[in-house]
């Protein structure tokens, strides 16, 4: 059968939607009204319905009771499913929770909070993103079920939540129930880490900050640098050797000297997202490793710290820094 009823449900009521966006847009809850659910008949409806039509003219041509009585008592059963399926979406509360922090090529997700402020219970409830596989819950009378939904970040910076449609076929799958919404809530992305780490920058006492520079001892992780002929084996990252990446060193530092800093300077010569990858890689690295460290961007600089609050600004800076090529 030609007829697509993903199509109808995307093109028909589409100039209905769009007068719901503007009011369907906010961050406080969105609760499900009559104006905002649609009801479309889905493939095997329509099927259902083609066969009653058929039922229907024989039952008239052949003057059969039974036929007629049959016909209507199925047609009675599809229009109670139209109502029970309505019934199943109608004054569900959605609200829109806060989205954990994740890295540039992972799965941003989003965790939505769905109410049922009444006694009856509501079964099959779909919730999915654009393109995203959907996740089927139950929510019982008078409960709340949290979902998450995830989508790829494919970018660094502020990734908003794509539009949710919350959708059901119960009780008999004839007809879809349905509702786009769109909640305003985002998720931070941070920009990918490099894949393994370049010789570490100069050390603060180097740029004239007085701080004691970084030694290669051996009390301390501080990260890696490629490695160096006459390296100790000891200090090889055979791990990273066994994943197929290149030799890695790893540098240790004294336990006196474990500052340091990271500038946009430090990694010239490539490309705005190749640095913003480095730095990411050396902030992780060193947040790992327990050393204080700041970051120099262009436009803004983060004092030395240590912690994870501050390896979040610091990252976050890095996600929102703007391009400068």
């Amino acid at each position: 059968m030609g007829l697509s009823i993903s199509a109808l449900n995307r093109y028909i009521p589409k100039f209905l939607r769009s007068e719901r966006r503007v009011s369907s847009t906010r961050t406080r809850p969105v609760v499900l009204s009559q104006q905002r659910i649609f009801i479309l008949p889905t493939r095997y409806g329509v099927i259902f319905a083609l066969l009653l039509f058929v039922m229907l003219v024989g039952s008239t041509n052949y003057s059969n009771s039974l036929g007629f009585l049959l016909t209507f008592l199925l047609a009675s059963l599809g229009m109670i499913s139209i109502l029970h399926a309505y019934r199943n979406l109608a004054r569900l509360t959605v609200h829109a929770g806060k989205a954990p922090r994740v890295f540039c090529g992972q799965q941003a997700r989003y965790v939505l909070q769905v109410d049922n402020h009444h006694k009856q219970n509501r079964y099959a409830i779909m919730l999915h993103l654009a393109q995203q596989a959907p996740v089927m819950i139950d929510v019982m009378g008078n409960s709340t079920v949290n979902v998450e939904l995830t989508q790829p970040a494919t970018r660094r910076g502020w990734l908003p939540i794509s539009t949710v449609t919350i959708a059901t076929r119960y009780p008999l799958g004839l007809v879809q129930a349905w509702s786009h919404l769109n909640l305003m809530t985002k998720c931070l992305v941070y920009p990918r880490p490099a894949m393994s780490s370049m010789t570490l920058p100069a050390s603060s006492a180097d740029k004239g900050d007085n701080k004691p520079s970084h030694k290669s001892g051996s009390d301390d992780f501080l990260g890696f640098r490629n490695y160096h002929p006459g390296d100790s084996p000891r200090h090889v990252d055979w791990k990273a050797v066994a994943r197929g990446q290149e030799l890695l060193t790893k540098l240790f530092s004294d336990s006196e000297s474990r500052e340091q800093w990271f500038d946009w300077e430090d990694v010239q010569g490539l490309e705005t997202e190749e640095r913003l990858s480095q730095l990411c890689r050396w902030i992780i690295d060193a947040d790992a490793a327990g050393c204080r460290y700041g970051l120099r961007l262009p436009g803004t600089r983060i004092d030395i710290g240590l912690g994870a609050d501050h390896k979040h600004r610091c990252l976050e800076a890095l996600a929102l820094l703007e391009a400068t090529e």
